[in-house]
């Protein structure tokens, strides 16, 4: 069976990838294709099939390896996040000529958005690169977490990720807070790897009722089975924009309510019509205790967010319904049935 190499450090594949290139690899298998995580360069054929998640790994395949068909699965708009996270106009200048190279020596490129889509259209209006949308998710239904006793009777919240700039932590923790005064038996469990530095920004903003841990994401469903709302906040910049959190699907698979701003543009639309869902206009803590009030006050049976939440899945996000458009996108890029 031909194999597609995965170039890519062992730090680019983490809880948050695993889905998405399991069900790379499903429809390659299909193909007759065989997906292979080759991390070293020097073990990759000068002609092979190779697949990227991160535009510097394919810059450097485009560099050493000429002779090799590149595809990139596109996660982020690194130079955008080099620019906002550093405050740095030199690295994203760098990443900009890094991304630009790779794009031109790709067949073809796998998108997270259709807002991702749009922003590359209009950044390299004259790049003609074929492209396939697949949002982030890591998670389907597991009907038991809907059902776990009092669930729906409790604000108990939760924030799962990491605490880089784009994910907001100060509004979230200042959020919480003022629901807190409101909703006095509300909590909030941060489940994060980055604990000391959780830990150190929860004391510094005195955050009440705030604890911290760490769980993998295969136990992540049965963790967050124990909570009613999930907070997702982001500020309104391309970055987010273009985005698809996966925690929003790690989130809805346990039968977590998203609060969350509409930032990330794909997600504003395709998931408007799914309720619950504590949709946000801005990162204002007054603003988000009042939506948060508002739906605390409105009933919940674990049944009816259950249907809700695998409509939302059956429409939008099982990888599952993906699998066609991925096929004809590897086929008419060149890597048909093998």
């Amino acid at each position: 069976m031909p194999e597609v190499h995965l170039f890519a450090p062992p730090a680019q594949l983490n809880d948050a990838t695993h889905q998405y290139l399991a069900s790379l690899s499903a429809v390659l298998d299909e193909l007759g294709h065989q997906l292979v995580h080759t991390p070293d360069l020097a073990a990759i054929p000068h002609r092979a099939d190779v697949l990227t998640i991160e535009c510097k790994s394919a810059a450097r395949i485009s560099l050493r390896r000429p002779q090799a068909r590149l595809w990139q699965w596109l996660q982020g708009l690194y130079p955008e996040e080099a620019r906002w996270q550093f405050d740095s106009p030199l690295r994203e200048f760098a990443w900009n000529r890094v991304e630009g190279w790779a794009l031109q020596r790709s067949r073809g490129a796998l998108m997270v958005s259709q807002a991702m889509q749009q922003h590359f259209a209009a950044k390299y209006p004259r790049l003609q690169l074929d492209s396939v949308v697949m949002p982030c998710v890591n998670a389907t239904p597991v009907p038991d977490a809907f059902r776990s006793p009092g669930k729906y009777r409790r604000p108990a919240f939760v924030y799962a990720g990491g605490l880089q700039r784009w994910q907001c932590m100060a509004a979230t923790l200042t959020a919480f807070a003022a629901v807190h005064r409101l909703l006095p038996e509300a909590t909030l469990t941060l489940l994060t790897a980055d604990q000391e530095q959780a830990a150190a920004l929860v004391q510094s903003l005195g955050t009440p009722s705030t604890r911290i841990a760490y769980v993998p994401v295969a136990d992540l469903p049965q963790a967050l089975a124990a909570f009613k709302y999930g907070f997702v906040l982001r500020e309104d910049h391309v970055v987010n924009r273009v985005a698809t959190p996966t925690k929003v699907s790690s989130y809805m698979a346990a039968g977590v309510i998203p609060v969350m701003t509409r930032a990330a543009q794909d997600f504003a639309q395709r998931l408007e019509p799914t309720s619950p869902i504590v949709w946000l206009d801005n990162l204002d803590a007054a603003h988000i205790r009042q939506r948060v009030l508002a739906l605390e006050a409105l009933p919940l049976d674990a049944e009816s967010v259950l249907a809700a939440y695998r409509a939302a899945f059956d429409r939008y996000l099982d990888p599952a319904g993906y699998r066609p458009a991925l096929r004809d996108f590897f086929s008419r890029t060149g890597m048909g049935a093998a």
